[in-house]
């Protein structure tokens, strides 16, 4: 993500989770996998309004929110593995 960005131009995690239903966990892991451009602020992250725009417009973002993977070590305690 640019330098430029702004606070005023980002949402917050939990915005971001209260939108796409999921929650600010899974919000983190799209940000990992490279689907939603954010950096790490003062307050914590921030999510880029016009990549979150681009990922609700995409394939990915139609096909509901993310979830982690029934493999992992925390399986069951991120919010979607139940």
């Amino acid at each position: 993500m640019s330098t430029h960005q702004t606070p005023e131009s980002c949402l917050s995690l939990e915005e971001v989770a209260k939108t796409l239903g999921t929650t600010p966990v899974n919000v983190l892991i799209l940000i990992k996998r490279g689907l939603l451009a954010a950096f790490e602020a003062e307050d914590g992250w921030l999510v880029d309004r016009e990549s979150f725009a681009a990922y609700c417009n995409s394939q990915d973002g139609k096909a509901g929110p993310a979830e982690c993977r029934s493999a992992c070590s925390r399986a069951g305690h991120c919010g979607t593995c139940e």
